[in-house]
């Protein structure tokens, strides 16, 4: 059924809250892939609406429990233009200020090294990169494209942040953007 009431959904004031931490607790346990949003609302006692009243989406919620400052879909939202297309130098300099950002270059770092390890956690973050990352590339570039875009990117950022590997730690933030632009066209 359909909250047809206007305004605010039901929920008290710890709603938002106790979303967040139950969207936490059902990823450090790796099973927030099955988790619908309704499921998730009743355990804590509040109407599914409210997932989308105070984080604006599913995706979201996922991204504010895996306690990302800046989301990849953040990223990929900001790179798309008036007319719904994807700017591919908006997402690729998109991409690398957040990456240089001392505030999430750390966060990141272990996001990245969480999905590499395969922790109970990685399903989540895989979902959450498929469903708001590649499925943005995918519909507008297209399966092929995309999955090429997807290893350009994955590839320039483990190699610059996880792994330091110096011949793209001496590259300059602009000239990294510059060398996975050039990957992407």
């Amino acid at each position: 059924m359909v909250n047809k009431r206007a305004g605010r959904p039901r929920g008290d004031a710890t709603a938002r809250r106790r979303l967040l931490d139950a969207a936490h607790a059902h990823f450090e346990a790796g099973d927030l892939p099955s988790i619908s949003t309704r499921a998730l609302a009743a355990e804590v006692g509040v109407s599914h609406s409210l997932v989308n009243y105070h984080f604006g989406s599913r995706d979201a919620l996922v991204a504010a429990a895996v306690s990302l400052r800046a989301a990849p879909h953040q990223v990929v939202a900001a790179a798309t233009d008036e007319d719904g297309h994807i700017d591919l130098a908006r997402l690729v300099h998109g991409l690398v200020r957040v990456w240089e950002h001392p505030d999430n270059g750390a966060r990141l770092v272990e996001f990245a090294r969480r999905l590499a390890t395969g922790d109970e956690r990685s399903p989540a973050l895989m979902s959450y990169l498929q469903n708001t990352v590649f499925t943005a590339l995918a519909t507008e570039f297209g399966q092929e494209r995309a999955r090429r875009m997807a290893t350009a990117i994955v590839g320039v950022i483990f190699a610059r942040y996880v792994l330091h590997l110096p011949a793209m730690t001496a590259l300059t933030p602009a000239q990294v953007a510059a060398h996975l632009l050039s990957m992407l066209r």
